[in-house]
């Protein structure tokens, strides 16, 4: 049965340092068995070659898929896949690392009422039908040592009348309720439904996403070429947000050129018979003088165009020329003088953008960029940390877990998500128990005066677990007030205000918490997201800045030394008394920040990074194990054991 597929694209959150992109194609020629292509990608950590590699394999799917309409439908996009992970392999190669970032991809196609799919990363592909909604991409990742393949398995399936589909760069069950997530995208209203999702999605993303939706319509579309033009153009008017990647079809533009060709030449065929049997006329003579005046003109554009083509290969010739140059210097600097290092590869960056844009020489400037890369990741010292070992995944306790964070406590680890702990000793994890029904956790710490954890939640309560028990805790003020992060130290409570831009500290007393005192008594944090003490307070603001406090009195803190690719939008800062060192983790970059304290002066000198594969998708917390010199990072699921 043939179904008319309506899609649109949309786009959530805020903008941030990874390429994101939708594509769709459509053979266009009303090929019963041609079918529609589409890919939402999500590149992250690859900023030089993130479009390249999400083009290659959007036409690399493309090339194969629309190549043979004789064949089955499977059987293309199997070899679609093939091709792409060929592409994939080759951008690899070209690395020293093997690491050209972290793709979250789907690729679907429609032919008929048949769908096919598959996936790697984060992406995700949603069907609800009716009242149900399933996760139709769920298993299809299997990367492992044996089978590097990106892309390794295909999930097909028929579809019917009013079925929707959806796709996009991340879970978003992560997000939004199954419920709510069956309630908005139930109406057949494609525009309205996605506004709605959009909406929803807003107030949860922290980056951004890219989300393809497709409603399933019976019968072709009445309306003409010209008329689905126009309504497309209606709605990219009147919904800005919902956007619509139109592509050309290649074949077309050749078919006009060849059409043209055709008319002009049979055109001076005519008029040359008409001269040489003596039948001109004015008007002839007139349409003969046009012709030749339009030859001659494509003849000097054409020649002209040539030179011009020559000069600007010669010009870009000593760009590429220049930028080796720049990268052999970069390298020599790179270890007396980082700031200068910098700067002579940014511009060598620059320059080889320009050659890639240029459409000449893409081979040699995908090269340079790649090297450029490599220097930088010699000079800040990166570790690319592959295939990390899992020590806990609490997906096999529960199945829809959203962990939020790690307590390390003694010789075993807690993790904790809205409403549920676990316990994690050694490679076995503890049945979840419930923290509160009504109260949602946002996050906590470990108090070792009285040995307990303490939780925060969204309502401002305070609650403590020890003994197996979980107390609802109280304060002489009667409330506490609200905190987006909390710490203890030396018998005290510190909870982190965003709201008032305050660092509120709380004495313990036997049962309770005394009243609350200011603890900033002098200077101001902006847009705080988490805290650190070490005896004094480490505040780790949103865009990657550091404040530091002592005795409630900000010092100066500097961090020398900061990576070429900027600390932009940390969550987590990581130390303790008696460590030399502070971490930041950095989930939209996959990485986890290393600074070393400068004990005689009291700042930070940046000492490494290290970015993870996308075996660790969107880091939530971290904590570093200073007599094994081990990294445990938690993602929404698993918790992970990194050796420094």
């Amino acid at each position: 049965m043939k179904l008319r597929n309506q899609f649109e694209f949309l786009f959530v959150g805020k903008e941030e340092g990874s390429f994101l992109e939708n594509y769709a194609y459509d053979l266009g020629e009303g090929e019963e068995s041609a079918g529609q292509l589409f890919v939402t990608v999500e590149i992250q950590n690859n900023p030089a070659d993130a479009e390249m590699i999400a083009e290659t394999i959007f036409d690399s799917a493309r090339k194969i898929f629309f190549s043979d309409l004789e064949r089955d439908p499977y059987l293309r996009f199997e070899d679609s896949l093939k091709e792409v992970n060929t592409a994939i392999q080759s951008f690899k190669a070209e690395t020293v690392s093997n690491f050209i970032g972290n793709l979250h991809v789907v690729l679907a196609v429609t032919v008929g009422d048949e769908l096919h799919i598959s996936q790697t990363g984060d992406a995700e592909a949603y069907l609800i039908r009716k009242r149900y909604c399933s996760v139709i991409s769920e298993g299809l990742s299997d990367r492992t040592k044996e089978n590097e393949e990106t892309f390794s398995n295909i999930a097909s399936g028929t579809l019917e009348p009013g079925d929707f589909v959806v796709v996009g760069t991340t879970r978003l069950l992560r997000y939004i309720s199954k419920s709510d997530f069956i309630g908005i995208l139930k109406s057949q209203d494609l525009i309205t439904s996605l506004e709605d999702l959009k909406d929803a999605l807003a107030p949860e993303i922290l980056s951004k996403i890219g989300i393809i939706g497709m409603v399933f319509h019976e019968g072709l579309s009445e309306l003409s070429p010209n008329e689905q033009i126009g309504v497309r153009e209606y709605l990219e008017d009147e919904k800005p947000e919902l956007v619509r990647k139109e592509r050309i079809n290649p074949g077309k533009f050749s078919l006009m050129l060849r059409d043209f060709s055709k008319k002009m030449t049979a055109s001076i065929n005519n008029l040359l018979k008409s001269v040489t049997s003596g039948r001109m006329t004015k008007d002839k003579i007139l349409a003969l003088l046009m012709v030749m005046i339009v030859l001659l003109t494509g003849v000097i554009w054409y020649v002209k165009n040539t030179g011009a083509t020559k000069r600007e290969i010669e010009r870009l010739d000593a760009v590429i020329i220049e930028i080796r140059e720049e990268i052999n210097t970069a390298s020599l600097r790179g270890s007396s003088n980082k700031e200068s290092a910098a700067s002579i590869l940014s511009d060598a960056e620059a320059k080889a953008v320009e050659v890639l844009n240029s459409g000449y020489h893409r081979n040699k400037a995908t090269e340079l960029l790649g090297l450029i890369r490599e220097e930088k990741a010699t000079i800040d010292n990166v570790v690319y940390v592959s295939s990390p070992r899992v020590i806990a995944d609490l997906s096999t306790k529960r199945e829809n877990v959203s962990a939020l964070g790690l307590i390390p406590y003694k010789d075993r680890t807690y993790v904790y998500e809205y409403n549920a702990l676990y316990e994690v000793l050694l490679d076995t994890i503890s049945d979840p128990v419930t923290i509160d029904d009504n109260e949602t956790v946002i996050a906590g710490t470990y108090n070792d005066d009285n040995d307990a954890l303490i939780f925060i939640t969204k309502n401002g309560q305070v609650i403590n677990y020890a003994n197996d028990q979980f107390q609802f805790m109280d304060t002489n003020d009667g409330a506490f007030h609200k905190g987006v992060s909390v710490a203890a130290y030396n018998g005290n409570m510190y909870l982190l205000d965003s709201e008032e831009k305050q660092i509120w500290k709380y004495a313990g007393q036997r049962d309770k918490y005394g009243n609350a005192e200011s603890y900033i008594t002098s200077g101001a944090i902006e847009n705080p997201v988490d805290l650190a003490i070490d005896g004094s307070i480490y505040v780790l603001e949103g865009d990657g800045g550091v404040e530091k406090f002592s005795r409630g009195e900000q010092v100066d803190f500097s961090i020398s030394k900061l990576p070429l690719d900027p600390i932009e939008s940390p969550t987590r800062i990581y130390t303790e008394l008696d460590l030399d060192k502070i971490f930041l983790l950095e989930p939209i970059k996959n990485r986890v920040i290393v600074l070393d304290k400068d004990l005689q002066t009291g700042n930070a000198v940046y000492s490494a990074q290290y970015i993870f594969d996308d075996s660790i998708s969107g880091p939530r917390d971290m904590f570093y194990e200073k007599d094994s010199n081990k990294l445990y990072v938690l993602d929404a699921q698993k918790v992970y054991e990194i050796s420094l």
